[in-house]
């Protein structure tokens, strides 16, 4: 069974030693960008085995992020930012959405114990969602969020795994009406500014 503290832990001390990490977006740097554009729609299921389409927060201020549970080191460390940012703006119109990037492994029990692993965690205001892998892949594809994969032979040649090495660690914020706003591209985040690009955002007229 899995240590529930693992990922609290994990989280704490990649985000004390984040310098010396190098993973996503090819060299571990942060980007943040101005966004703009409708975000693509769809639907999912969600961590209680709930369909969830992205529409149903229409009206909330979204972040998007993408995900996947046996991810070693910058997506615990992204879901742990992501945590400390949701416990900085609870009760606020924010909602945020974590798609899985690998749904044959990510199944809703999955991804409920993996959320369960973060402090702070709401599962009201917070999506962890999964679903077949074509329409996943379309959701990367509308997302720009591309895997990379690793396949393992046999002594024959077969194939006997394939698995993930490494992905584009993207975040949206996406506004109340649907629009995208802006991208931060990954692990090393600052939180401070998502909360401040998040306010801003948020205070926004709701029919401004």
């Amino acid at each position: 069974m899995t240590n529930p503290r693992k990922y609290i832990a994990l989280g704490t001390a990649l985000i004390l030693f984040l310098p010396l990490l190098a993973h996503a977006n090819g060299k571990g740097q942060w980007v943040r960008k101005e966004s703009s554009g409708p975000a693509p729609g769809f639907s999912l299921t969600d961590q209680d085995n709930r369909k969830v389409s992205l529409g149903e927060f229409r009206g909330k201020v979204v972040l998007l992020s993408f995900i996947y549970t046996h991810c070693e080191a910058a997506c615990p460390l992204t879901t742990a930012k992501l945590a400390s940012v949701h416990d900085t703006l609870r009760g606020k119109d924010l909602h945020i959405v974590s798609v899985s990037i690998d749904p044959a492994h990510d199944t809703p029990a999955v991804l409920k114990d993996y959320g369960k692993q973060f402090k702070g965690v709401d599962f009201r205001t917070w999506s962890f969602l999964t679903g077949p892998e074509d329409k996943v892949n379309d959701i990367l594809l509308d997302y720009k969020v591309s895997p990379q994969w690793h396949g393992k032979r046999g002594p024959t040649g077969e194939v006997v795994s394939v698995s993930i090495v490494d992905h584009v660690l993207k975040t949206y914020l996406i506004d109340r009406k649907g629009t995208k706003r802006v991208e931060y591209w990954g692990q090393d985040f600052d939180p401070k500014v998502v909360v401040k690009d998040l306010t801003k955002v948020l205070d926004e007229k709701r029919d401004g």
